[in-house]
């Protein structure tokens, strides 16, 4: 079975069951089925775009990619694992992540409202009080700042399942393809004939991606399949055996 059909697979089952019937057993202020959806399109997304990528042969912005689709995966899980405990507990985690995503919006906002007073002065008044608007929005809601940060309270108890592929594995393994320094510039730099050959790009088996991809994707489905009671197993039999197929690649 090839990976990428396996994701397309696991796509369209999950689509089916999240969009089929009512899956949560009460209704909460916020829709749990409406977040699983919408994140699931979202990061459908993304695996495709990295499929692309790698298919291609471009390694680091596969990687960048991974990353955006770590950072959403283990937000939901944790957030999602909230449930098992109660659904006070689920609401405090997702209120916790609202808050840190309306901070950073609002500090965006801030940023651009900034530069357009410093650079067009009493210039481009519309987009000014658009920005103003929303602003005020978040400001309406009594947002403080605040950063919702990738650290062991996040993962603690997250990853039991499939413990040897941690946060570490999901998320800095790709640190350096989004915050690119001097040390990665090096990396990319080839010498042949005597001759320095700039490749934009590093040399890493795109399998070895494709398969963390898959694994990623797995954690986040394992979390939805376990808030519903769905069957799991067959999720299971996929990923060890392209495991099996793609060691020491």
């Amino acid at each position: 079975m090839e990976i990428e059909e396996t994701i397309n697979k696991w796509f369209e089952e999950v689509r089916q069951k999240l969009t089929g019937v009512k899956t949560y057993h009460r209704q909460l202020e916020l829709d749990v089925d409406k977040l699983c959806t919408g994140l699931v399109a979202l990061v459908e997304n993304y695996a495709h775009s990295v499929l692309l990528l790698l298919d291609k042969g471009k390694i680091l912005p596969a990687k960048a990619l991974l990353r955006v689709i770590s950072d959403i995966c283990i937000k939901c899980r944790w957030c999602l694992k909230g449930l098992e405990t109660s659904e006070e507990q689920f609401d405090e985690r997702f209120n916790k992540w609202l808050r840190s995503s309306l901070s950073e919006y609002k500090t965006s906002l801030e940023r651009q409202l900034n530069i357009l007073e410093g650079e067009y002065g009493d210039e481009v008044s519309e987009l000014k009080g658009e920005l103003r608007k929303r602003i005020s929005e978040i400001e309406a809601k009594s947002i403080t700042k605040e950063k919702l940060l990738i650290t062991d309270e996040l993962v603690s108890g997250t990853w039991d399942t499939q413990s040897k592929l941690n946060v570490e594995a999901l998320y800095r393994r790709f640190h350096e393809a989004i915050h690119p320094d001097l040390v990665l510039f090096q990396r990319t730099l080839r010498e042949y004939d005597g001759m320095i050959i700039y490749k934009g790009d590093i040399e890493e088996p795109p399998e070895r991606l494709t398969v963390f991809c898959l694994v990623i994707l797995c954690y986040l489905f394992e979390a939805i399949y376990s808030l519903n009671k769905w069957d799991f197993s067959e999720f299971e039999k996929d990923i060890k055996q392209l495991r099996e197929r793609t060691k020491g690649e």
